[in-house]
Order: C-alpha cells, then sequence, then structure tokens
C-alpha cells in the first residue's frame, strides 16, 4: 500500500509540474509588428514574450541587402526585450533575429520582418509647402491602411497564439499518457510480488 501511494504521489507531482517543464517561451508582440509596413523612421526595436527571458539576449537588425544595423544598447526586463540602434532605419525591408533563453532554460532562436516606408524630410518639406489639403487626405488613406494591417496582423498573432495553445496541449496530454503507463506498470509490478 505504501508504494502505491508513493507511486501516485510521485505521478501527480510529475503531473502538475509537467507545465513548467514543456513550457517554451514564445513572443507575444512587437514593435514594428511582423510582417507591418511603418511610415517613419525608427531605432528601437521592442520584443515581449509571453514568460520572462534571461538577460543574455541578442538581437540582430538585417536589411535585404545583408547589411547589419548595430545596437546601442539592450535592455531586458522580465519577458520585455527593447533594442536601441545606433541609427534610425532608412527605407527598406528589414528581418529582425533574436536569440533567447526562456525561463525553462531552453534557447529560443526567431525573428520577424518589418518595411520602413517613410518620407524623406526634404521631399516632407517641399510637400508640406505646396499641398497641405492634400496631407489630411492622405493621413485618412494611411489610418485605413494601418487598421487593415493591424486586422492582418492580428489575425497572425491569432494564428500564432493557437499553435502555441495547441502545442501546450499536446504536452499536456503526453504527460498524462506517462504518468498512466508509469502508474499501471507501478500496479502490475505490485500485484507480481503478492
Amino acid at each position: 500500500m505504501k508504494k502505491i501511494s508513493m507511486l501516485l504521489f510521485v505521478a501527480i507531482l510529475f503531473l502538475f509540474s509537467a507545465n513548467t517543464v514543456f513550457a517554451h517561451t514564445h513572443l507575444d508582440s512587437s514593435d514594428p509588428e511582423d510582417g507591418s509596413t511603418i511610415t517613419e523612421s525608427i531605432d528601437t526595436i521592442q520584443l515581449n514574450f509571453d514568460t520572462v527571458i534571461e538577460q543574455n539576449a541578442s538581437l540582430q537588425v538585417e536589411n535585404s541587402e545583408g547589411d547589419t544595423f548595430e545596437n546601442n544598447d539592450i535592455s531586458i526586463t522580465e519577458g520585455e526585450l527593447v533594442a536601441t540602434l545606433e541609427e534610425e532605419l532608412p527605407n527598406g525591408s528589414y528581418t529582425v533575429t533574436w536569440d533567447i533563453i526562456g525561463v525553462d532554460g531552453h534557447a529560443m532562436q526567431d525573428s520577424i520582418s518589418f518595411e520602413v516606408d517613410a518620407e524623406e524630410l526634404e521631399e516632407a518639406s517641399e510637400e508640406d509647402n505646396t499641398e497641405e489639403t492634400n496631407t489630411t487626405e492622405e493621413d485618412e488613406s494611411m489610418t485605413e491602411d494601418n487598421q487593415s494591417e493591424s486586422e492582418d496582423s492580428t489575425t497572425t498573432n491569432e494564428t500564432n497564439e493557437e499553435t502555441a495553445s495547441d502545442s501546450s496541449s499536446n504536452t499536456m496530454i503526453i504527460a498524462i499518457l506517462l504518468v498512466a503507463i508509469i502508474a499501471i506498470i507501478g500496479i502490475v509490478l505490485i500485484r507480481k510480488k503478492k
């Protein structure tokens, strides 16, 4: 009877710790968002993860030609990583790649892509002087485009969350099956000894 109680205790302990063991860190959100086109020059990249990450994370920003943009500073607070770049990103396509270690101790690497399509300063000055009335129409058009892009990004994020949820469900099922198998083996061994 003591062996059965001990076996059940170990099985229950394993079951409750399975979530922590099998949990991987995933990206919750980013600024700029994956797949987005931003209309302002930026010099910071922010990544928000669903768990705490270790302080030794790295981040690399690369354009479509393979040029790398250096970081001045990377700050990590809980599950948030903010990288400040040495210079603002010029117009173009970019890929941000990061390496982190999640709360479970597993190294994770992934990336997001986005585009910068900002008006250049000289062009903006000339347009402001000659076409002030068109600015309102352009702003309305940009707002509609941004809303559409935001909806697309939300759909992508929901799909990523569903995938992460499915993965968590699968690991939980595996953990429960392992506990059941261990319990059955334990019961069979105890009955054979009697």
